[in-house]
């Protein structure tokens, strides 16, 4: 027996000890199963053969090994760049990703888009392995928010929530039911159709979430009547002068930023405008540190100095603009055929034409029946007075756009913009002479510049710069927000039919050409009986924020009525839809993938309110989330490399980027598809067995239930329990796209990254307006600057100023400056912040990875100007807090911090705060209730598009030491 003594050790040889027999249990379950060879060799080193571990280096070459790789990417992240990954599956499983580098460019001058990817991406593969995972179906035991479940079976978990649901249907009718998609939202293949098709065959109302989640440019839909402006990101790199306006593509456009600071090699400029000195700004050769929300009178002084100093292109601003456009003094509207003669159509518009000293009608406005903007022989005049007769014999004053425009820039110069957004009045003119002399402008001012109370204001400036100088319709140039590829196969999605009647109305458009106004008015048709609702109504009628929106002091006090009155004479003029109509109430809630509760302004208004009225809450997602938290039911999905889809296809790169089921479900989880599928089964089955009848579907239309299957499988063409169900669906719509060459689903599948070949169909959201050539970059609206087609606006141009109702109460009939609601609020701070460069959304913001590339825990970056006083330092724990809510998070101190600001990056989960209070709970987001307005060319809600938008940029708060 040997000596204790001996076998004492000390803690350093216990660790060293400990280490050494980790690393061999490491090495052992690195080690590749033994094959033949592998066995042979293993025994030749039990006889004395050569070692198989000879240097550090082995580890990585035995690790290094795979038994196939399979493209894949994050298909519903809601990430915009769309890359293409190399998945490595071994024995079933993920364990690494790496970019996929396929990209061709489309000219010899201009750099290439290799490689594509994110420090996101290249960890997902550990994140779908992580322990915020979903395995198997749930069902909550305790209160909502407990953490509370049950592990119950598919079979059950389905057929629970079918009866809930056709409970719901019953009682007050399918809308009552209400799907949510949310950000992290959509693809463009079988992960997102399910879904679709599922709401579209039991009548359930979908949460329009385009402005619900802040992203709808406003300024765009009112001069444009779209908002699509974005090409190909190699195009940035032709561009001389790049100003990013509320911004910071070092975090948001990881893949696609290189273009920009690549351009300055080749001489361009690159200018940044915003608060704080941010990670774009460091690359930036000028910095111009605006005052928060006061965007729109540095655009308006820079216009005002190129117009007086003539300096900008009359000729364009002749043809592509309204600016020509004659308007009565009197009214302040513009002047119309129905003023000059009884009968006269009201959507008809005048220019004075120079050359004939008369009133003539506007090529291309929605009345003239025209098809082209151009103007031949007419020169409109710009500038003066003139007088008309009515057609009643009173005359009346007349002046142009442009005129109204020159005298209301009166009120910006330099010196008085200077107070406004406290540049110096040199830095202003310097701006506004190097945008007038740049060849190739472009202002990269993406969905950041939506969520601010008056965005709209912000981008109708933008674009009036840019119109002003001719920085549109050429290459590097133009507002730069987004446009997506089309494929026309994607009806395939839905399965939503055209009637007789629709199809009737368009076959006349259908044989002359359809243009993109033509485009929108068949969208505004198949929007009035699409069942969507806009998300910020729908929380104001349902979710309980009227008590928080409807405070005096959260409305613009220019307005002439209070958002209460606004909101009803919409819904009473059908300009805005709320569906379940204001009185019924909601019943059930199913969001997929999106996350409510982190996202929805104020979020402790919905779990007050709305949560109580809802019989049925229903998550479906592969991760816990807050929300799923809440849900009563939470059914697990697949992971982005577990099922097959198709990434949607944003313009940036000319590329369709899909996903192979690289491996897998884990546990219990299933693809999309098929968790939809059995729900729309189970409701048809349940509803037979009931015996229910027709119930009230949308609209109050009758619905049968138990139809609901067959409709999901367009009457058996699909079989979601076969596994390669999805790659026929991706087959549907790859082969019946002409953009991307009609390739089979099989062959783009395995190719991973399919090229944009041609222009598919336009529409409303896929299109970029622009002709397209595959050996080119891809700019946009094309069509309009050179092929001189109408814009798809009232008077067919872009649109500055709007003599609709209450714009013009509201002092908004041509763009101006405006603080915002707040801006007298007795707490001194404003929240700002941005996306995240750690996560997409909420999905890697509790990952352990990137929470080693910052703090660890949510944190504020706030300047030291503000923090002395308050006694705050780096590192301590700040309480932000107003009336609506508070928040604790991290104090990070940082001189690019502008005074008055707390920055704080977007997406923290809630559950990460103290007391799940997170950031948006003080976020107020008042929105703009003239965005309510309809019954006006242009100005009108339909799907994705003009509705009230998500502001959570500005809110007034104090911060004190926690």
């Amino acid at each position: 027996m040997g000596n204790l003594a001996s076998m004492q050790i000390s803690r350093r040889d216990f660790l060293i000890g400990a280490g050494a027999t980790t690393l061999a249990l490491g090495l052992q379950r690195l080690q590749p199963q033994l094959g033949a060879s592998a066995a042979a060799a293993a025994d030749a080193q039990a006889v004395g053969g050569p070692p198989i571990y000879r240097t550090w280096e082995d580890i990585y070459r035995q690790r290094w090994v795979w038994d196939r790789v399979a493209k894949t990417t994050h298909t519903r992240a809601n990430c915009v760049s769309a890359c293409s990954w190399n998945a490595f599956v071994k024995d079933g499983i993920v364990w690494k990703e790496e970019q996929n580098a396929v990209y061709e460019r489309p000219r010899t001058d201009v750099p290439d888009f290799n490689p594509r990817g994110c420090q996101k991406g290249a960890c997902y593969s550990d994140l779908e392995a992580g322990h915020t995972r979903l395995l198997y179906p749930l069902k909550r035991t305790g209160e909502r928010g407990e953490g509370k479940w049950e592990r119950i079976s598919w079979d059950q978990a389905v057929t629970e929530i079918a009866d809930k649901l056709i409970d719901a249907a019953v009682a007050e009718g399918s809308e009552s039911i209400v799907h949510d998609h949310g950000t992290t939202n959509a693809g463009y293949g079988p992960e997102t159709a399910g879904e679709m098709r599922l709401t579209d065959a039991i009548g359930a109302t979908v949460l329009d979430s385009w402005s619900g989640v802040g992203d709808m440019p406003m300024g765009c839909v009112q001069t444009w009547g779209m908002y699509n402006c974005e090409g190909t990101a190699d195009d940035w790199f032709r561009s001389d002068y790049i100003i990013v306006w509320i911004g910071n593509p070092v975090y948001t456009r990881i893949p696609e930023v290189h273009f920009m600071y690549e351009a300055r090699y080749r001489g361009a400029k690159v200018v940044v405008i915003g608060p704080d000195y941010n990670a774009s700004a460091i690359h930036a050769d000028m910095w111009m540190n605006i005052k928060p929300e006061s965007d729109a009178a540095l655009g308006l002084a820079a216009a005002k100095v190129i117009i007086d100093e003539n300096l900008y292109k009359a000729d364009f601003i002749r043809e592509q603009t309204d600016l020509p456009i004659l308007v009565r003094e009197d009214t302040g509207r513009f002047l119309r055929q129905s003023d000059l003669r009884a009968g006269g159509a009201d959507n008809l518009f005048y220019f004075w034409d120079e050359a004939t000293g008369k009133p003539v009608r506007v090529p291309g406005c929605e009345g003239d029946g025209g098809r082209s903007l151009a103007l031949g022989a007419l020169k409109p005049a710009l500038t003066g007075e003139f007088t008309v007769k009515l057609a009643g014999g009173r005359q009346v004053q007349v002046k142009p756009v442009f005129e109204r425009l020159r005298a209301q820039l009166a009120d910006y110069t330099p010196e008085k913009a200077s107070q406004i957004t406290t540049l110096s009045p040199a830095l202003i003119r310097q701006f506004a002479h190097e945008v007038a002399a740049a060849n190739n402008a472009m202002i990269f001012a993406s969905w950041g510049a939506c969520k601010h109370h008056h965005s709209d204001l912000f981008q109708r400036t933008m674009i009036l710069l840019l119109a002003l100088t001719a920085n549109q319709g050429k290459p590097g140039s133009g507002l730069r927000v987004a446009a997506w590829w089309a494929l026309d196969g994607q009806e395939k999605m839905t399965g939503s039919k055209m009637s007789t009647l629709e199809m009737l109305r368009i076959i006349p458009k259908a044989i002359r050409g359809l243009t993109p106004r033509d485009y929108e008015d068949l969208y505004t048709q198949h929007s009035e009986k699409a069942p969507n609702t806009p998300l910020m109504p729908f929380l104001y009628v349902h979710g309980g924020y009227r008590e928080l929106w409807s405070r005096k002091d959260l409305v613009d006090p220019a307005l002439p009525r209070g958002m209460d009155e606004y909101m009803k004479l919409s819904i009473e003029r059908g300009w805005t839809k709320v569906h379940p109509r204001p009185d019924r109430r909601p019943r059930a809630l199913i969001f997929t993938g999106s996350n409510p509760l982190r996202r929805w302004p104020a979020p402790q208004y919905a779990k007050k309110h709305l949560f109580k009225k809802l019989d049925c809450i229903v998550s479906v997602n592969f991760r816990m989330s807050t929300t799923t938290m809440y849900a009563d039911y939470v059914l697990p999905t697949a992971g982005y490399y577990e099922q097959h889809g198709i990434k949607y296809a944003q313009s940036y790169v000319s590329y369709v980027i899909l996903s192979d089921q690289a491996a897998k479900p884990r546990g219990e989880a299933k693809p999309n598809w098929e968790i939809f599928a059995l729900l729309a089964e189970r409701i048809a089955q349940r509803a037979g067995e009931r015996n229910v009848g027709l119930v009230r579907g949308y609209n109050d239309e009758p619905l049968d239930l138990t139809k609901a299957y067959d409709h999901y499988t367009a009457n058996g063409h699909y079989d979601p329990r076969d596994p390669q169900d999805p790659v026929k669906l991706i087959d549907d719509i790859m082969s019946n796209s002409p953009s991307v060459g009609n390739i089979s689903g099989a062959e783009a599948v395995r190719l991973g990254a399919v090229r944009i070949v041609g222009a598919a169909r336009p529409s409303p959201i896929y299109q970029t307006c622009s002709d397209y050539d595959p050996q080119d970059t891809h700019w946009t609206h094309r069509w309009f600057v050179e092929g001189k087609v109408p814009w798809p606006t009232l008077t067919g141009r872009q649109q500055f100023y709007l003599d609709h109702e209450w714009y013009l109460e509201a002092g908004e009939a041509l763009p101006v400056h405006k603080d915002p609601p707040h801006a007298g609020s007795k707490y001194p701070l404003r929240i700002n912040g941005g996306h995240t460069r750690w996560s997409i959304h909420a999905i890697w913001r509790d990952h352990r990875f990137m929470l080693r590339l910052q703090r660890g825990e949510p944190v504020c970056y706030v300047s030291p100007l503000d923090c002395d006083p308050r006694g705050i330092q780096d590192g301590d724990r700040i309480r932000v807090h107003n009336d609506a809510g508070e928040f604790e998070a991290i104090a990070k101190t940082s001189p690019s911090v502008r005074p008055g600001e707390v920055i704080i990056y977007h997406a923290w989960e809630p559950f990460q705060f103290k007391n799940w209070q997170g950031q948006q709970d003080p976020v107020e987001a008042p929105w703009k209730p003239i965005h309510l307005a309809g019954g006006y060319g242009h100005i009108h809600y339909r799907m994705f598009y003009g509705s009230p938008g998500h502001s959570p940029r500005g809110a007034p708060v104090e911060m004190e030491k926690a």
